[in-house]
This record gives C-alpha cells, sequence and structure tokens, in this order.
C-alpha cells in the first residue's frame, strides 16, 4: 500500500485516531479520483452510491439550490446515502482540481464493520449537518 494514500488518510479528521492498521484497511477499501474544478460528485435527489473523502482541493454545497457549505481537505460527504441508502441530500460539485477518496457502499460498510469509533464519528457529523441543514431551511423560510 503506498505510504502516501495511509498519510493522506492520517490527515483526515475523520480518521486521525485510526492506528496504522486501520488506515491501511481503509486504504485498501477506498480509491483515489482526481476531479477537474466543475466536476459534479453527487446530484441531489439521484441515487448515491458513493462516500468521499476530499484529500485536496474545495468542492461546493448545494441543497435546494442553495449553496450551504464550501468542503476543504478532510471534509466527507455522501455519508447520509451509505447509511440509509436513500437518495442524494445535496448537489456537490468540486470548486478546483481536486483529489479525493471514494467508497462504494460495499467498501464503506467494509470499512466500518470493524471500527465503532469511525461509525460514531460519520453518524456524529450526519447528525450535526442534518441539524444545520433543517435550521438553515426554517430560516430561508421565515
Amino acid at each position: 500500500m503506498p505510504n502516501s494514500k495511509i498519510e493522506s488518510l492520517g490527515r483526515v479528521p475523520l480518521f486521525a485516531r485510526c492506528s496504522i492498521r486501520e488506515l491501511e484497511f481503509i486504504a485498501g477499501k477506498a480509491d483515489e479520483v482526481a476531479v477537474g474544478a466543475g466536476q459534479e460528485l453527487i446530484r441531489q435527489g439521484r441515487p448515491a452510491d458513493s462516500f468521499f473523502v476530499l484529500l485536496e482541493g474545495a468542492a461546493d454545497v448545494d441543497i435546494d439550490g442553495r449553496r450551504r457549505r464550501t468542503l476543504n481537505p478532510g471534509d466527507f460527504f455522501g455519508e447520509i446515502s451509505m447509511l440509509d441508502r436513500g437518495p442524494a441530500t445535496a448537489t456537490v460539485v468540486a470548486s478546483a482540481p481536486s483529489r479525493l477518496m471514494v467508497m462504494s457502499h460495499a467498501q464503506f460498510r467494509d470499512a466500518v464493520k470493524g471500527n465503532d469509533e469511525l461509525l460514531s464519528k460519520v453518524m456524529a457529523a450526519m447528525g450535526e449537518r442534518l441539524r444545520a441543514d433543517m435550521l438553515a431551511r426554517e430560516g430561508a423560510e421565515s
């Protein structure tokens, strides 16, 4: 396993407390992709079957046509669809040339199956995002 992939994962806050062995396992389950600025990664309302970790670059998150946040290296997305197999809750577009770690549903399931702390972090982040998005929608309706 190339050390650069493991080192990149180790710098991601989601994986920061993983052991080298756990990082090697996760790295073995993930693919790396490079995308150009403007590349759509997921589309709100469409089936989503990938979990992404942004290793380099940036991406914009839009919900219902409104910009909600910009993702930076270390941020991740796609976790909601990994947990409930439902459609994407946001559209994410690379806003700069980017390098991402990508996992299919099966790869994601295998990676979190043996790591309760990792699953707990993913679920906590998901809850925070859902709450923030709900509050943003309520504010927009007022």
